[in-house]
């Protein structure tokens, strides 16, 4: 999955930032998990070589093992 470089002027104010905030409250479910530090690097790191972000990355493990059943 390849996501588009998100580099626009009005997209960094605070208006936008509090809208995407708005958004993310009504349409999303946070969930936090604990790792160590270098769990997490393991994860970033892999999640760079394969071009998404570690939440990208963490939803596509999910997805793969939730699949095995």
């Amino acid at each position: 999955m390849q996501f588009k470089n998100r580099n626009r002027a009005w997209d960094k104010t605070p208006e936008a930032a509090a809208y995407r905030q708005q958004y993310r409250d009504a349409h999303y479910t946070r969930i936090e998990i604990a790792v160590t530090e270098t769990k997490r690097n393991e994860i970033d790191e892999r999640a760079k070589a394969a071009g998404i972000s570690r939440t990208a990355y963490i939803l596509a493990a999910v997805e793969e093992y939730m699949k095995k059943g």
